[in-house]
Order: C-alpha cells, then structure tokens, then sequence
C-alpha cells in the first residue's frame, strides 16, 4: 500500500496532497473533497509533494473539475515534474475547468 497524506492548506482554501494517488488513495481524496469547509468558488490542491498520480487520481481530478461546473475553478498548484508530465500528456492542463499554477 502507497503511502499518502491529505491536510488542509494553511488558508484553507484546499488541500495538500503529499505521495502517491492511485487506485488504493483516490478513495481518501474523494472523501476529503466532500469537506464543507472547501470553497466553492475556487478549490485548490497544493501537488508540491505529489510524487505519482495514476488513472484513477486523474479520474478523481477530472470529476472535481466537472463537479464546479461554471461556478469556481479547480487549481492545481506546483505539481512536481512526473505528475505535470502527466497533466500534459492527457491535456489536463489545457481543461476549461482545471488551472495549473507554478508559485514561488
């Protein structure tokens, strides 16, 4: 079993996100994403120690960015090169609804 840790971000407007995201923690994040405390104008999801992410994350990613529908965006912030690789390869960093953004 992969390991995986989900805490809120420091402003609370998202989730960190720290291992790998597959098939066995998709689960887990799916069920942080029902928290209310998330806003629902812009949800983020910090990816700075994301090392792996597989299908089914991508899945769990794309059915959040469907769930905003026109009312906030999805932010995807620092993925680390393996899972932004990812990102381009199936274009999901050229989704409507998905944003993905380098910080400092």
């Amino acid at each position: 079993m992969s390991d995986f840790e989900i805490s809120p971000m420091h402003d609370g407007a998202g989730l960190k996100l720290v291992g790998e995201l597959d098939l066995a923690t998709t689960p887990e994040l799916k069920k942080a994403l029902l928290d209310p405390a998330l806003p629902e104008s812009e949800i983020r999801l910090d990816l700075s120690e994301l090392t792996f992410v597989d299908s089914c994350g991508i899945q769990a990613i794309l059915t959040l960015a469907r769930s905003q529908d026109g009312g906030g965006r999805l932010v995807l912030l620092n993925p680390t090169a393996p899972v932004l690789r990812v990102f381009e390869v199936l274009g999901l960093d050229e989704h409507a609804g998905i944003e993905v953004r380098r910080c400092a």
